[in-house]
Formats: C-alpha cells, sequence, structure tokens
C-alpha cells in the first residue's frame, strides 16, 4: 500500500507533457501493477487545495484538485496517527532533525496504516524511524 504524499497529488495534476507528471504517472503505473492500492491523508488533501485557493484561475484549479482526488481513498488522522505523531516528532528532536507538524502528521498516518510513502522530497522523511520512503 503506499500513501500519496502532496508532491504527488501537485504532480499528478500538472499538464501531461511536463516532464514531473510523467514520471509520477509512470511510477504510479509500476506500484499498481504490482498490485499495490493508492491512498492520500487528509493532511496531503488539506495542502493540495491551498494552491487553487492562492490561483487567479481558481475555479479551474480546484477542478483540477477534484479531478486527482477522485480516485485516491483518503485516509484520516486519528487517535493512532496522533500518537505516531508524538512518538516521531519526539525522535525528531532528539536525532537534531526537527519537522514541521504536516509532514509529521502525514509520516504518522502512512506509519499507522503500514504504508510506504511515495513522494518527491525524500529528504523530508528520510530520518523517520520505520517509515519506507520511495522517491520518483
Amino acid at each position: 500500500m503506499a500513501l500519496l504524499d502532496t508532491t504527488v497529488l501537485v504532480d499528478l495534476g500538472r499538464r501531461g507533457e511536463v516532464p514531473m507528471h510523467r514520471r509520477v504517472r509512470s511510477t504510479l503505473q509500476e506500484l499498481l501493477t504490482r498490485g499495490e492500492n493508492l491512498f492520500t491523508s487528509r493532511i496531503n488533501e488539506a495542502e493540495f487545495r491551498v494552491g487553487p485557493e492562492m490561483s487567479d484561475q481558481r475555479r479551474r484549479e480546484l477542478q483540477r484538485v477534484e479531478r486527482v482526488l477522485s480516485g485516491i481513498a483518503i485516509l484520516e488522522f486519528d487517535a493512532q496517527s496522533a500518537r505516531v505523531f508524538a512518538i516521531i516528532k519526539a525522535a525528531m528532536f532528539k536525532l537534531g532533525h526537527p519537522m514541521g507538524d504536516c509532514d509529521t502528521m502525514i509520516a504518522a498516518v502512512a506509519l499507522s496504516n503500514d504504508q510506504m510513502l511515495l513522494t518527491r522530497n525524500t529528504r523530508h522523511f528520510e530520518h523517520i524511524p520505520g517509515l519506507t520512503v520511495q522517491g520518483y
């Protein structure tokens, strides 16, 4: 199972001729061929929805967001995720790698649901104990 980071959602929403769009589509096709199920988190959805709110083309961008999200199951930040969040946050401080809350919550959802995290920003997540991270 794979949890799609916000970078994946953004790149999926790009035009087909953009190299990042082609790369992420190819990676997702490989995952689907292997029988992986694709998920994202409510936190990723929230981050993804910021772009349209900043755009002069809000309506068009919201349609793009809805199109991308329509085929992806969304996992919630639940009580188990909150416990894992606290563990990750404390561990990262102790390791000298403090993280932003959104990335920590995304990692917590992935770990709580036994998900691999697919992201373009592997550096944001590489020090989290137990989290499998795949780049594209």
